[in-house]
C-alpha cells in the first residue's frame, strides 16, 4: 500500500483586516441633508403653487376669504389642519392644491438633485431614490388631506 504524503496548506494572513478601498469623500455626504434641503424648497415654493388656485376658487365664491387665509396658513406651517371646520368645498380645495404640489415637487426639485449628483454629493441612484421619495411624500400627504 502506498504511503500517503501529508498536505501542506500555505496560509496567507496577516492579523490585521485587510484595508478596504477609498470612497471618494464627496459621496460620503449625507443624502437625507439634500432631501431636508429639498423639502425646504418645495415648502418655500408650494405658495407660489397655491395662491393662484386659491384665488381663482375665492373669485369664484367657492370658498370664504378666512378659509383662504386658513389654508395658506397651514400650507406654510403657521397654522393647524382645520379638518371639520372648512366647507366641503375648502376641503376639496385643499386635495387640489395638495395634488398641483405633488405634481410640480419632481420639476422643483430636479435642478437642486442634478447639481447634488454634479457635485458628487449625491449618486444617481440616490438622486432617483430622493424623487420618488419625496413625489411618494406628497401623495400621502394628498391622500391623508382628502
Amino acid at each position: 500500500m502506498p504511503t500517503k504524503t501529508p498536505t501542506k496548506i500555505a496560509v496567507f494572513a496577516t492579523s490585521e483586516p485587510a484595508a478596504l478601498p477609498a470612497v471618494p469623500p464627496a459621496l460620503h455626504a449625507d443624502p437625507a441633508a439634500v432631501l431636508v434641503r429639498a423639502r425646504e424648497l418645495i415648502a418655500a415654493r408650494s405658495p407660489g403653487i397655491a395662491v393662484p388656485i386659491l384665488d381663482r376658487a375665492l373669485a369664484a365664491g367657492t370658498i370664504t376669504q378666512a378659509e383662504r387665509a386658513a389654508l395658506l396658513r397651514e400650507l406654510v406651517g403657521a397654522g393647524d389642519p382645520q379638518h371639520g371646520q372648512l366647507s366641503l368645498a375648502a376641503e376639496r380645495l385643499r386635495a387640489q392644491v395638495g395634488a398641483a404640489i405633488a405634481r410640480a415637487t419632481p420639476a422643483l426639485a430636479r435642478p437642486l438633485l442634478d447639481e447634488a449628483v454634479a457635485s458628487r454629493r449625491l449618486t444617481p441612484s440616490q438622486r432617483m431614490r430622493i424623487t420618488h421619495h419625496l413625489r411618494d411624500g406628497m401623495s400621502r400627504r394628498v391622500c391623508s388631506a382628502a
